[in-house]
């Protein structure tokens, strides 16, 4: 377990904690008079974001973007992960399995400017939310690529798989994004610190309204793709179709003088070979006149 403890203002300690054991979170609820239930919460990996109070001692659950690209996707679990906070008026406790590049950044650069443990939970929170972005930023220029092909009808065969991903990615996190509403909303500042609290907000409302926007356009490229698809098939079923009318007329008169009757006049004339042909282009040719008059050509 890492462990950092660093006071930030007058009375109030910062206690950052990596990857604790079971042994080392009981110790350090007896230490802070954390709920068991709560703590029993916080070692969860896969628990969704919430929000308790219990025993004067606020708790809640973020969950931050930490997705790797050469994983598969397919639960909240596996495209963030969790961060556990407990906080009082006189320190404020988080924990979580890994390192997170934000808080060292917080540790480093931003302590020294919090002022309580509620304008370092909105620090925190905020990053936490930043983390969606360019993840978003980056479906949004695939989706540009393929809508750019699908245009230019140079899209691939799997297109739609690929689509389908992007789908998938979005709306899990645009989940987690709604998940995360209520406990944002049990944040309650100081005097003085309403301006952080309502950025945090706006990136949570940035962030909620990047990915609808997101899953918006899969949704209509996905349906654009099928619609194309569609039309080919169309294409492929209209040509079939015109081949057919016109052959058969001419199957039917081949067949008619396939016969072979012994009284079919026709047979024994020397122009029937050649009347029997022309027949034939004269229909075929009526059949593509009337084709271009009704524009299925």
């Amino acid at each position: 377990m890492a462990t950092y403890i660093q006071p930030f203002c007058e009375g109030i300690n910062w206690i950052d904690v990596t990857n604790p054991t079971t042994q080392e979170m009981e110790q350090l609820s007896k230490e802070y008079n954390l709920n068991p239930h709560m703590v029993r919460d916080c070692l969860q990996p896969e628990h969704l974001p919430k929000y308790e109070f219990v025993d004067g001692v606020h708790f809640l659950i973020l969950r931050y973007y930490a997705h790797s690209f050469d994983q598969p996707l397919a639960t909240i679990q596996d495209l963030t992960n969790k961060i556990a906070i407990f906080f009082t008026d006189q320190f404020l406790i988080s924990i979580h399995l890994s390192e997170i590049p934000f808080l060292a950044v917080l540790r480093e650069k931003f302590i020294s400017k919090c002022t309580s443990e509620t304008d370092l939970l909105t620090r925190i929170a905020w990053n936490v939310l930043e983390t969606y972005e360019n993840p978003a930023n980056r479906l949004s220029e695939k989706v540009d690529f393929y809508e750019s092909q699908t245009m230019m009808k140079t899209s691939e065969a799997n297109v739609m798989d690929s689509l389908y991903t992007i789908k998938r990615e979005a709306s899990i996190a645009h989940k987690t994004l709604m998940l995360m509403l209520e406990p944002l909303n049990h944040i309650l500042v100081k005097p003085g610190e309403e301006a952080a609290l309502q950025d945090m907000r706006d990136q949570h409302l940035k962030m909620r309204t990047l990915y609808i926007q997101v899953l918006d356009d899969v949704n209509n490229l996905m349906n654009l793709n099928m619609s194309y698809s569609s039309q080919r098939t169309n294409d492929v079923m209209k040509i079939l179709t015109i081949f057919s009318v016109f052959f058969m007329p001419l199957t039917f008169i081949a067949g008619i003088y396939g016969m072979n009757f012994h009284f079919m006049p026709e047979l024994t004339k020397r122009w029937g070979y050649p009347s029997a042909l022309l027949f034939m282009l004269i229909v075929a040719l009526v059949l593509y006149l009337w084709f271009k008059r009704k524009k299925w050509l």
